[in-house]
């Protein structure tokens, strides 16, 4: 077996170093199906010349594509090509987009005509679309990145029919050269949306004859104040005002907001996710079951019962009864409180570092460090009230198992109660939570103690419970490391030791340690001596050394300096859980975009957040980015607005004190409530203007966002009011 230790770790480096390889077999790339150029005409301009851009899309021989505006409005597969400018960069786009001739059509559905046809191109096609090269350009090499293009490609590969819409990489920039010669007048049928996106993004200043100006001065003023109001002041950062004065400006925003289509989405958000929080809870009482503290205890519990009843059926369904209430009422009220405090717990850097001390610590206990049990007075007043017999000796021994089981039971309560920072349950909900979770614990005993015959199939205690410590304990480690990072952001973000490569290389390596472990390549002190290995435990083992292999190519960064992102939901969520840097930039002063959508008569879209918040990372990072998602969000003023523990210092050109940033969010988070009756992170608000400087609000109900469909017919029903 040690033999085989160096070959396993070898092959699974090499699979993980092997950036297009890190899954078993080649993905199709959108490279397969075909390829997109882009062409300007002219390469070289002067600033206020017209250019004509040329998008060209070419699938391989028997590949396809779709038009950007087809007939059928309710075709979903479509080229996305957004190149509407917003704010004024080197190319100012004109003019609209017109698919070319030539589009063929088949049925959407074969056996069903009455579903409509698509239209798409079996062949290459151009786009053709007018820009206005910038009049306050510099000279010199231009690149402008098409971010609002999305091109979806299909085809057959390997026998199977695949669409693969494209990245960012697959969609060339366009490249140009500004020329260095004085700016030429700009077409006269653009020259109006050319003169209100520059004078939009300009600062207001009042009119001065031009004879008055001293020469120089007018080229100076526009060109340098505009970039810090419209990058840093606006979008990225934002002025530190007097937290007195940021509640009153909320307040006034607050007043100028219809909430009246809220209140139904609020109500069904409230009770919509019961159902799978108590199942949920009742899952993970049942798998703490099997856990080295609780399973042996259950034959010894149940041979307790029916010798203190004198086989009387009668007196054992009484005691066991006694047993399992008692374990619902400790473990009950233990998880309610956890589950009442946890969106505060959740949060507070030092509760944080507690939890991963105490993981840490139980981690140790199952490795066989040292044994955990109570103080000896303790025990000792346990056992006697427990030799006592009948109810009160039972209530007692009850009392000490819960206490007792407690180290393998509390990762397991954790489990679940993460579910309640989702803010969307109430007091009683977070009580039928608790004793969920706490009930299926406590069946079983009274389900034995009806039918004893059962203890017979159940499995013997054995070296597999002190194979499942070990396996408790390094998982421990790795919740411990999540702990602690979350600690670290709580107090500096970014963080400078427990950070996201760091704790995720952490988790790298657990996976692997824990599979060669099941694997027997090394033994713990309490491990006994077993020479093979049964095939669930082979499973396991491949697991865990399967799932290292799968992450491990994250810890390694492209030619770009980014993270390589292993694809697939798995990957999503451990990223998402270990809270890396948001992906998407919003803007975060509210005030001013609603000034701005206001002006240009678009929406707002506010993020309601936090640093701390998973599924706000996980709807950032594989959401958000998907290129037909941002293509829809890019004609909305975007708001990011933290409403967990604090606003984070760098968004402030001046940070103010970290108490002010906790009562700003504090403040946020009352402004989400006023408007929603929700306290759910993430959450998205939608603001729609209206006539008397009045908002239409709408809130999209989904905290992580599972159906992406339904968000995306959010983002495009709310662009059109």
């Amino acid at each position: 077996m040690k033999r085989l230790i160096l070959p396993l770790v070898l092959l699974g480096w090499a699979m993980a170093v092997s950036p297009a390889q890190a899954q078993f077999g080649r993905r199709a790339s959108f490279a397969d199906l075909g390829s997109v150029s882009v062409q300007v005409s002219p390469k070289e301009a002067r600033p206020g010349e017209t250019v004509q851009v040329k998008l060209t899309v070419s699938p391989v021989k028997g590949a396809w594509t779709y038009p950007v505006h087809p007939k059928d409005r309710g075709q979903a597969a479509v080229t996305s090509i957004n190149w509407k400018t917003t704010k004024p960069g080197d190319l100012i786009f004109v003019g609209g987009i017109t698919d070319p001739p030539g589009a063929k059509t088949k049925p959407r559905n074969e056996k069903d005509p009455s579903e409509g046809t698509d239209e798409y191109y079996p062949h290459a096609v151009e786009w053709m679309l007018n820009a206005v090269v910038s009049p306050m350009a510099s000279p010199g090499a231009k690149e402008v990145p098409l971010t609002g293009t999305s091109v979806q490609i299909c085809g057959n590969l390997n026998g199977r029919d695949v669409c693969i819409p494209s990245s960012r990489k697959d969609i060339p920039p366009i490249a140009f050269t500004v020329l260095d010669k004085p700016a030429v007048s700009v077409d006269p049928q653009y020259a109006p949306l050319v003169d209100k996106l520059l004078n939009r993004s300009s600062p207001p200043s009042p009119p001065s004859p031009p004879s008055s100006v001293q020469p120089g001065a007018v080229a100076t003023a526009p060109t340098a104040k505009p970039e810090i109001k419209e990058i840093k002041a606006d979008h990225h950062t934002k002025a530190a005002i007097p937290v007195a004065e940021y509640q009153k400006q909320l307040d006034d925003i607050a007043a100028t907001i219809d909430t009246s289509d809220l209140e139904a989405a609020a109500k069904s958000q409230k009770s919509g996710g019961l159902l799978a929080f108590l199942i949920t809870a009742a899952t993970w009482g049942l798998v703490s079951l099997v856990t080295p503290c609780v399973f042996p205890m259950i034959p010894i519990t149940i041979s307790i019962f029916l010798k203190q009843s004198n086989q009387s059926r009668l007196q054992t369904i009484k005691l066991a009864s006694v047993y399992c209430l008692t374990i619902i009422l400790v473990l009950g009220v233990s998880a309610i409180a956890l589950l009442k405090v946890f969106v505060d717990l959740s949060v507070n850097p030092w509760m944080n570092l507690f939890l991963g001390g105490l993981f840490v610590f139980f981690a140790l206990s199952l490795f066989g460090m040292y044994d955990i049990s109570l103080p000896n007075s303790l025990l000792k007043f346990t056992q006697t009230k427990q030799g006592a017999g009948g109810i009160v000796g039972t209530v007692f021994g009850a009392l000490a198992f819960t206490i007792v089981s407690f180290t393998c039971v509390a990762p397991f309560l954790g489990g679940f109660a993460g579910m309640a920072a989702s803010g969307n349950f109430s007091t009683w909900e977070l009580v039928l939570g608790g004793l969920s979770f706490a009930t299926a614990f406590a069946f079983p005993f009274f389900l034995l103690a009806l039918f004893p015959g059962l203890l017979k199939s159940l499995p013997r205690s054995g070296g597999w419970l002190d194979s499942v410590k070990v396996v408790m304990g390094f998982l421990e480690i790795a919740a411990a490391l999540k702990f602690l990072r979350t600690a670290e952001i709580g107090w500096s973000a970014p963080t400078d030791y427990f950070t996201y490569d760091l704790v995720l290389g952490g988790w790298v390596a657990i996976l692997f340690a824990t599979g060669l472990y099941l694997l027997n390549a090394f033994r713990l002190p309490h491990d006994e001596e077993r020479p093979n290995i049964g095939v669930p435990r082979l499973g396991f083992a491949l697991a865990f050394l399967g799932l290292a292999v799968y992450l491990a190519p994250a810890l390694l960064k492209t030619s770009e300096g980014k993270s390589q992102r292993p694809e697939g939901v798995v990957f999503a969520w451990v990223d998402a859980f270990l809270l890396p840097d948001a992906a998407v930039d919003f803007g975060v002063d509210l005030h001013a975009a609603m000034d701005r959508a206001r002006a240009a008569n678009r929406p707002v879209f506010i993020d309601f957040t936090g640093q701390q918040c998973t599924n706000c990372r996980y709807n950032e990072r594989n959401v958000f980015t998907q290129p037909q998602i941002w293509t829809l969000m890019e004609p909305y003023e975007r708001v990011s607005l933290d409403a967990q523990k604090e606003v984070p210092a760098q968004i402030y050109l001046e940070p103010p004190q970290q108490e002010d940033r906790m009562e700003e969010a504090q403040i946020n988070m009352e402004f989400k409530r006023q408007l929603t009756g929700n306290a759910q992170l993430p959450l998205y608000v939608i603001l729609i203007p209206q006539e008397g400087g009045r908002w239409k609000a709408r809130v999209y109900d989904e905290g992580k966002i599972n159906n992406v469909e339904r968000f995306k017919k959010f983002l495009t029903e709310n662009l059109k009011k």
